[in-house]
């Protein structure tokens, strides 16, 4: 724990490298956001949602032209240039920042505990989240090690194969990884990024406050500080969650989930967002980040201003397409609605700039875009028509056997609005409130007001009818309803300063749905922390993907020793083998940190490769681990290219004694793991 602890801390200061000092520099440079003539806080603000919405694509671009060495050395030169100009800001940092450092604080603590791994009396405890983070850690790490493009981690026919998935983010995290050596490895890079890209969205919040709210300056620092306490504010999520229990005891729901968002077709917290899918907040902050800085533009700017703004908010939206793709899918259909306002309004000018960033957005990302049609994989088409579902509702319907598919489809329909307020609790109210008073003076609404409602419609109703296929996952409908989501937090950070002013009726409800939303939170963030612990111990339902027995902590540090002994034994290129007949190897992808020929079952071709390449694979490499076969390790290691083989004790040959595991002295052995060495090409010696 203690070395997880402080290897994430180096990782965070080294993170600013990429996360906040480019940020800075850009914003001086080219004065978006008439950055110069801002105060010191808004500055300090304004230079995390800058670096994270510039840098993914800056660093894809000159990754994919150069290396990623030429893109740190650049982002150290930029470093030293705005650690010069931040001297002088320092001093002049107002008191009233002090309870937003005090709320970073809290929230790198909640991340901290969250993520690193649990240790205790010999047994080691991952959180659940690492369910997500094992397959984003290994490709983090191929980054850092093979360079852009970026290549999959997880398959490998006797060739590279080109990753097809969203990465951008996973670039900052390489970079960081290659910046700090042996002093932080790819895991805790990875972490140490998801405590940046949380502080992103908590830069959003005030800046959004002071430049897209009708109120302005006005109590700017008490809004944002609601602002920034309601991201730990979810929905009405622990009603339904305990109701799920209560199911599960009598039968009727197998299993218990192990979040409290599971529930249904997920509208998830902030926190829980910040914590599991920091490449989706990335994409979120680069397209409001890029929509900010055209947002900002005086009416009466000269042209070379709007062409600065322009092509920054290009980039910021080109970051976004490679960081997650789903969520500027939803932002670009509003910037194309927002764009024929704006020329109906016969505001050419900033029509033109937001058609101009649409043009540099699409001009940074084709590259991108590219290597993901090129590149073959696995899974359903990118977009299917649906009606988001409430999953509870239709366990009822269920019950009384209204099971047809229309009948679902018609409960969906009806109990849509209930649906939504229980997965957004008091913003739902909040949303309802402000949009009542809207509707009231619709002929005069301001600017800001019409945009607000804009994009958080077209968030709402592309997530409510339109699905993402590619996996079982509904990622665009959970990911692109992070738009609505930051509109309904800023209008409540808007109104809950007025929350005196209520009839009774409604503040009891604000007040009751906040500490309900509260309580949600702390639920998820305990259950997400010690379910494989609880697991362990009995107390809860066993996970296939954790483990079937109660001997997952020791299997955790068993695991954990024999990744680390291999990673210091082998060079970075070398390629190691586990069982690929497996859901998920969630110790491969969180502390293996190599190359592997197959990463599961079809070899994970959703990320990239042929699924014919990898039958024959599969074939050579299954009944090698499960055991009760005459196929000796050495005629595998002659066969593939593969440096070191790992057998685990879940492995069906580690249960035959009569097995390669027993008869093949290992360079590696303890009650779990052993490992043993092919080649020597790949081997370090010690």
């Amino acid at each position: 724990m203690i070395s997880d602890l402080l290897a994430v801390l180096a990782g965070f200061c080294l993170f600013s490298l990429v996360a906040f000092l480019p940020g800075y520099a850009a914003g001086w440079v080219t004065n978006v956001l008439r950055f110069r003539a801002r105060t010191p806080a808004f500055r300090f603000a304004a230079s995390v949602p800058l670096s994270i919405a510039m840098g993914p694509i800056l660093s894809f671009t000159i990754g994919n032209w150069f290396s990623l060495n030429v893109v740190l050395i650049l982002y150290g030169c930029v470093g030293v240039f705005a650690l010069a100009l931040i001297a002088r800001d320092l001093p002049r940092a107002p008191r009233e920042a002090l309870p937003f450092v005090a709320l970073i604080a809290v929230w790198l603590s909640i991340a901290l505990l969250s993520l690193i791994d649990l240790q205790y009396g010999g047994r080691t405890y991952f959180s659940t989240i690492a369910f997500d983070y094992a397959i984003r850690i290994p490709i983090t790490e191929a980054i850092s090690t093979f360079g852009l493009p970026a290549r999959s981690p997880f398959f490998f026919p006797g060739h590279p194969v080109a990753l097809r998935y969203h990465y951008f983010w996973m670039i900052l995290c390489a970079l960081v990884r290659k910046l700090g050596g042996n002093v932080v490895d790819a895991r805790q890079t990875f972490i140490a990024g998801t405590l940046w890209s949380g502080i992103a969205v908590m830069c959003l919040v005030p800046l959004y406050l002071r430049l897209f709210s009708p109120q302005g300056r006005l109590n700017l620092y008490r809004r944002s500080f609601i602002g920034i306490c309601l991201l730990g504010v979810t929905g009405l999520d622990i009603l339904p969650a305990l109701l799920m229990i209560q199911l599960h005891r009598i039968g009727i729901v197998q299993g218990m989930s192990p979040s409290v968002e599971w529930w249904n077709n997920q509208v998830d917290g902030w926190v829980y967002t910040m914590l599991w899918e920091p490449h989706y907040i990335c994409a979120l902050v680069a397209c409001l980040t890029g929509f900010l800085v055209l947002w900002d533009i005086p009416r009466d700017s000269r042209i070379p201003y709007r062409i600065t703004s322009g092509v920054m908010a290009g980039f910021a939206f080109a970051s976004a397409v490679g960081a997650g793709i789903y969520v500027p899918l939803v932002f670009a259909a509003f910037l194309a609605i927002w764009t024929l306002v704006l020329a109906s309004k016969r505001q050419f000018p900033a029509a033109a700039t937001f058609v101009l960033s649409g043009v540099v957005a699409a001009t940074s990302a084709i590259p991108f875009l590219r290597t993901l049609a090129a590149s073959k994989g696995t899974g359903g088409s990118f977009l299917q028509l649906t009606f988001r579902s409430f999953e509870l509702g239709e366990i009822f319907l269920r019950i009384f056997r209204l099971d047809r598919p229309w009948q679902l489809l018609t409960g969906d329909v009806v109990m849509l609005p209930l649906n939504y307020l229980l997965e957004l609790g008091v913003f739902f109210l909040v949303g309802y409130l402000v949009c009542k008073n809207l509707w009231t003076r619709r002929k005069a609404l301001s600017q800001c007001e019409l945009a607000a409602l804009l994009m958080a419609a077209t968030s709402m109703v592309i997530c409510t009818f339109v699905r993402s296929g590619v996996i079982a996952n509904n990622d665009l409908g959970w990911r692109g309803f992070l738009i609505c989501q930051f509109i309904l937090l800023l209008w409540a950070a808007d109104l809950l300063p007025h929350l005196k002013e209520f009839r009774p009726p409604a503040k009891v409800f604000i007040v009751l749905f906040i500490v309900l939303g509260a309580m949600g939170v702390v639920y998820d963030l305990a259950i997400l922390r010690f379910y494989p612990v609880l697991s362990d111990s009995g107390t809860v339902p066993k996970i296939y993907w954790l483990a079937d027995d109660q001997r997952l902590g020791e299997r955790t540090t068993a695991n954990r020793e024999a990744y680390q002994w291999l990673r210091g034994r082998t060079t970075p290129q070398a390629i190691i083998q586990q069982n690929p007949d497996v859901f998920q190897e969630n110790f491969y992808g969180l502390y293996g940190q190599r190359q592997t020929m197959a990463g599961g079952k079809v070899c994970l071709t959703t990320f990239g490769g042929d699924p014919l390449d990898c039958t024959p694979l599969l074939l050579r490499l299954a009944p090698l681990f499960a055991g009760g076969t005459s196929d000796r390790l050495d005629a595998a290691c002659r066969a593939l290219p593969v440096d070191a083989f790992i057998a685990k004790d879940t492995d069906g040959a580690w249960r035959d004694k009569t097995s390669w595991v027993w008869r093949t002295s290992p360079a590696f052995q303890n009650s779990f793991v052993r490992i043993y060495f092919c080649h020597s090409s790949q081997v370090q010696s010690k």
